[in-house]
């Protein structure tokens, strides 16, 4: 028995538990490419407090892993050693405040989306085309369709990985392209988003087109992970990702049930259910051969998570 499983069935005896705590299980369904490893602990939390507590009282040297609803991971076939943590069905609330709107770090994006047009608040209908939850987008800054979440992001609350509470302001987080300096060390559990007032049908319009785009451009009912590289920057390539891949001819590789989508050459679709490392061992041959090709060096988007 590990040191991780160990301490935390000791909590778990001698604690009124809120959330779940599973042992040496399966995170192949975790992740949207539907193959990966195990998580020697993982925590579905429905408690802040204890959330804090347990953080706290776990020993510093053991690892602390975040997943949300698993859009951009993968998860390595060795697995995630220490505890692995997922926030639950209490943190899916969302409220409104004036233009800002509130919501819990599991909340959905697209059904943030449709909050946002319930009350009449614009600037969030991109948040249809991101899937996932709120916490993990903005973990990573996500966006498309001309939108991400720092053109939203008014604060957020959180616990870092040490069980300390953490308030951050617009002011005090610097976000980036796919990037955010909080998101190794700080769980977000509450993050608050402001729109503008915009006429609930103009609102409507626009998730309509973005959901009709994103039909008809991106892979629906696959195994993926959504974007696979990130596009570089633009004083180094005028080229978007998927436009290097096709141009160095990777968007014909196959390995072994593991290729990119007819449809969006930057998205995998993943065919066969055997291994992760597979999947990331596709992606540095792809890698290796835009590099060779255009002098490019393609950054994941998809994030790696556990051990070969």
């Amino acid at each position: 028995m590990s040191k991780a499983i160990e301490f935390l069935k000791d909590y778990e005896a001698n604690n009124n538990l809120e959330g779940k705590l599973l042992f040496n299980y399966s995170l192949a369904k975790s992740s949207w490419l539907g193959v990966g490893g195990k998580a020697e602990v993982f925590y579905i939390c429905d408690s802040i407090i204890q959330l804090s507590n347990i953080l706290k009282k776990l020993p510093k040297e053991f690892n602390r892993t975040v997943i949300g609803q698993g859009s951009n991971i993968l998860i390595r076939d060795g697995g995630i050693k220490g505890v692995v943590i997922k926030l639950g069905k209490s943190f899916q609330k969302i409220q409104t405040s004036n233009k800002i709107i509130i919501a819990g770090g599991a909340a959905l994006d697209k059904v943030i989306a449709k909050h946002s047009q319930k009350e009449s608040i614009g600037s969030l209908e991109f948040l249809s085309g991101i899937p996932g939850n709120i916490g993990g987008a903005l973990a990573m800054n996500a966006g498309c369709y001309g939108g991400d979440i720092s053109q939203i992001f008014f604060s957020a609350k959180g616990i870092d990985y040490y069980g300390n509470k953490v308030e951050i302001s617009r002011d005090d987080l610097k976000l980036g392209y796919r990037y955010n300096p909080f998101s190794s060390s700080v769980i977000f559990t509450e993050i608050s988003l402001i729109g503008s007032k915009d006429d609930q049908l103009n609102i409507a319009t626009k998730i309509d087109n973005i959901n009709k785009e994103r039909n008809l451009a991106q892979p629906r009912g696959i195994k993926t992970g959504g974007s696979t590289f990130k596009n570089p920057d633009i004083n180094i390539s005028s080229l978007k990702a998927w436009e290097l891949i096709r141009k160095s001819e990777c968007h014909i590789l196959n390995m072994s049930g593991v290729s990119f989508s007819s449809k969006h050459h930057n998205f995998i679709e993943n065919k066969q259910n055997l291994s992760a490392n597979l999947i990331e061992d596709f992606c540095k041959l792809v890698q290796q051969n835009v590099f060779e090709k255009t002098g490019i060096k393609l950054a994941m988007e998809i994030k790696m998570l556990g051990e070969r």
